[in-house]
C-alpha cells in the first residue's frame, strides 16, 4: 500500500516538474538544457579563440585598436564564465546581475573604442 502511494506521488511530482521546470532546476535536465549548455561552451571557446587572435594580430601589427578588441573578447569570456557560475550554483544574488551588467557595458565601450579610435601609426601617402 505504501509503495503504491509513494509511486503515485513521485509520478505526480515528476509531472509537476515538467509543467513548471523552474521551481527546482536541479531536478530535471532536459535536452534543451544540454543543447543550451553546449552552445554556451562553443561561444566561450570562440570568444577565447578570438581573444588569442586579436592579441596575436596586435603583436604583429601594433595597431592600438586591437587592444580594445582583445579586451572586449576577453571580457565576453569573463561574462560567460560568470553567468555559467551563477547558473550552476543557482545563486540569485543581485550583485551577480550588477557585475554582469558592468561587464557588458565595458564590452560595448571596448568595441566602440576599438572601432572609433584613430590609428596613430597610420600614414597616408599618395
Amino acid at each position: 500500500m505504501f509503495n503504491s502511494q509513494s509511486s503515485i506521488l513521485s509520478k505526480i511530482s515528476l509531472q509537476l516538474d515538467y509543467i513548471n521546470p523552474f521551481d527546482d532546476p536541479v531536478d530535471v535536465v532536459t535536452q534543451d538544457d544540454i543543447i543550451a549548455g553546449s552552445v554556451t561552451i562553443a561561444i566561450a571557446g570562440l570568444s577565447i579563440l578570438l581573444t588569442i587572435m586579436a592579441i596575436s594580430a596586435y603583436r604583429k601589427t601594433g595597431v592600438s585598436q586591437l587592444k580594445f578588441i582583445a579586451l572586449a573578447f576577453s571580457l565576453f569570456s569573463v561574462y560567460l564564465v560568470t553567468e555559467a557560475t551563477q547558473e550552476l550554483l543557482t545563486l540569485n544574488d543581485d550583485s551577480f546581475d550588477l557585475f554582469l551588467s558592468v561587464i557588458m557595458m565595458f564590452i560595448l565601450v571596448s568595441f566602440f573604442l576599438g572601432i572609433m579610435k584613430k590609428r596613430k601609426n597610420h600614414i597616408e601617402e599618395k
